[in-house]
């Protein structure tokens, strides 16, 4: 609510007020270098307003009781080259206090299409599989929102149709969904 974030002169964000309510997919579209990033980075905790309010899951933002209802992808991520993607999830699973195990992890790959790729080691992984492997670690934990920060930038076109049937299937069932791009068809 009222969100402004200043960098010295610069003011990267200017009063910015938006709500994102279950089961909704909400798309911030904009040039880079517009404020989006800025604004999930804001969402998550990771940088504080100027001045405004945020809140997630009714806590405050960067709050513990926000995080535990927070699943996350930002725009320029690395995982570790030598996990597979099995690995990785149960490492993320460990790190957000999940008690999915095994399963989850089965149904996170199938959900974003990398079933087959469960013992793939990330470094063997094409820049699209790591990116949906991505939004795999995000859902650990059945996260009430989800912030995507620029989710389709490293897929091809079977990729984004994947992205977009997932978008589908977290709206069905309740996933508040924030995502920010810069490609107008992407949000439409």
């Amino acid at each position: 609510e009222s969100v402004e974030k200043r960098y010295g002169r610069v003011t990267a964000l200017a009063g910015v007020s938006l709500e994102v309510g279950e089961g909704e997919l909400v798309g911030l579209l904009g040039p880079n270098g517009a404020g989006k990033s800025t604004l999930v980075k804001i969402a998550c905790g990771l940088v504080r307003p100027t001045r405004g309010r945020v809140e997630l899951a009714g806590a405050p933002a960067g709050s513990f009781e926000a995080l535990r209802a927070l699943g996350y992808l930002a725009e320029l991520f690395r995982f570790p080259g030598w996990y597979t993607a099995d690995e990785l999830l149960h490492l993320h699973q460990r790190l957000a206090g999940s008690a999915g195990r095994e399963r989850e992890r089965h149904e996170l790959l199938d959900l974003v299409g990398l079933a087959d790729a469960r013992s793939r080691k990330v470094d063997a992984m094409s820049k699209g599989m790591q990116q949906r492997l991505g939004i795999a670690q995000a859902l650990v934990a059945r996260p009430r929102l989800l912030l995507l920060d620029e989710p389709t930038s490293a897929l091809d076109p079977a990729g984004r149709r994947t992205v977009r049937g997932l978008l589908e299937e977290l709206r069905r069932r309740g996933v508040a969904v924030l995502l920010n791009s810069h490609l107008l068809s992407e949000v439409e």
